[in-house]
C-alpha cells in the first residue's frame, strides 16, 4: 500500500382517558380517585410539544440522507408521517447492502462491479448519500472522474462527511487541481469528525496547498486524526513531536505515536521504531519490527536486521521470526 505521509409527536392523536368512578355507600354519589382526576386533566388539555409530522418531507429526507441503517430505523419510528416519508431511504439501505455484497463478493454472491454500481445508483436516486459515495468510488476507480465528482458533490451538499472528504481529495487530484475547494470540503468533513479528511487537511496546511502554510494547525489536525485511529496521522504526529514542528519537542510523545503506528502496520514506523529499539539494546524487539518492515517493502530495514541477527543465538533468531510470523496488527483507520 502506498503511504502518503510527511509532505511528499406522533400521528396527530393525543391521549384520551375516561374518569373512572365507583359508587360509594351514600346515595349513589360518585367519588373520583386521584388517578381518574389526573386522567381527566390529560383528556381535557391537549399535549404540549412539537408536532413532528408537520416537518416537510424534503427537509426530513435531507436530514436523514446520511443516516446509517439503525439510525434510519429509529427515526422512522417517531411517527407515521416520518415512517412513510423515509420509506425511499429504507429501500436505499437495502440496495446499498446488495451493492456492497456484489462489490466485495460477499453473502454468497460473486464479485460483480456492474451489479454493485447499479444497486448503488438506485440507492443514490432514492436520496441516500452513502450510496452516492459508493457509486462515486466505483466511477473514480474506473477513471470516470467527472461522474464520481458529481456524486460526491451531491453527497457533500447533504452533509455526508465521507462525501465531503472524497470531494476534497478529488479536487486535489483532478485536472486542473482546485486546492481552495479541496481545503474547503476537507475542513467541512474534518469538523464532522472524518479522520481521513483531518489527515488530508493537515497535509494541505503542512504544504501550503490552497491555504497559507501553518505548521501549528497542521500538527493539531495530525494529532486529531491520530487520536481517531488514522495510522498515517500517527506517524506524522510522531514526526511533529520529533522535530518540534507545530508541537513542542517531546521524545516520549514521539516514541508513543511511532509505536502506535508501527503496531498498526505502518511500514516506515516499523522501520524507525525498530531502529530506536536497536539503539536502546532491545535486540529481539528490534528484529521483530525490522522484519515486519522488510516484509512490507522497507528494503533499508533488511541490512540492519541482518546485522542484529548475527548477534543473536539461533534460538533467539527463530523466536523473533516466529513472533513476526504471528504478528496481529492492531485495527486502524487507514
Amino acid at each position: 500500500m502506498k503511504q502518503n505521509t510527511w509532505p511528499d409527536r406522533s400521528d396527530g392523536f393525543g391521549f384520551t382517558a375516561f374518569p373512572l368512578s365507583k359508587p360509594n355507600d351514600s346515595g349513589g354519589k360518585t367519588k373520583l380517585s386521584r388517578r381518574s382526576i389526573f386522567s381527566s386533566k390529560l383528556a381535557s388539555s391537549p399535549m404540549d410539544g412539537p408536532d413532528f409530522s408537520a416537518l416537510p418531507f424534503d427537509i426530513l429526507t435531507k436530514i436523514a440522507a446520511s443516516f446509517n441503517f439503525p439510525n434510519l430505523l429509529a427515526t422512522s419510528l417517531v411517527c407515521r408521517s416520518w415512517r412513510d416519508g423515509l420509506r425511499p431511504l429504507r429501500e436505499a439501505m437495502l440496495l446499498l447492502r446488495y451493492g456492497k455484497r456484489y462489490k466485495h463478493g460477499r453473502g454468497g454472491v460473486r464479485r460483480n462491479l456492474e451489479k454493485a454500481l447499479d444497486s448503488f445508483l438506485k440507492g443514490a436516486a432514492r436520496g441516500c448519500s452513502l450510496a452516492m459515495v459508493d457509486a462515486g468510488l466505483i466511477y473514480w476507480e474506473r477513471g470516470q472522474k467527472e461522474e464520481a465528482i458529481a456524486l460526491y458533490q451531491k453527497a457533500a451538499a447533504l452533509g455526508d462527511p465521507a462525501g465531503q472528504c472524497n470531494l476534497g481529495i478529488s479536487y486535489l487530484h483532478a485536472q486542473p487541481q482546485n486546492h481552495k475547494e479541496a481545503v474547503k470540503w476537507l475542513h467541512q468533513a474534518s469538523l464532522g469528525g472524518h479522520v481521513r479528511a483531518q489527515y488530508q487537511l493537515a497535509l494541505c496546511l503542512h504544504q501550503g496547498l490552497g491555504v497559507d502554510r501553518n505548521l501549528h494547525e497542521a500538527a493539531r489536525w495530525y494529532l486529531k486524526a491520530a487520536e481517531g485511529g488514522y495510522v498515517r496521522a500517527m506517524y506524522n504526529a510522531s514526526l511533529c513531536y520529533t522535530y518540534g514542528e507545530g508541537l513542542s519537542h517531546s521524545r516520549r510523545q514521539a516514541r508513543k505515536w511511532m509505536k502506535r503506528a508501527a503496531d498498526r502496520g505502518h511500514s516506515k514506523a516499523q522501520f524507525e521504531h525498530g531502529l530506536a529499539l536497536f539503539s536502546e539494546g532491545e535486540m529481539m524487539k528490534a528484529v521483530v519490527y525490522l522484519e515486519l518492515a522488510t516484509r512490507s517493502g522497507e528494503t533499508a530495514a533488511t541490512h540492519v536486521k541482518n546485522v542484529i541477527l548475527q548477534q543473536l543465538s539461533a534460538t533467539s533468531r527463530d523466536r523473533a521470526l516466529l513472533i513476526a510470523d504471528n504478528w496481529p496488527a492492531l485495527p486502524s483507520s487507514r
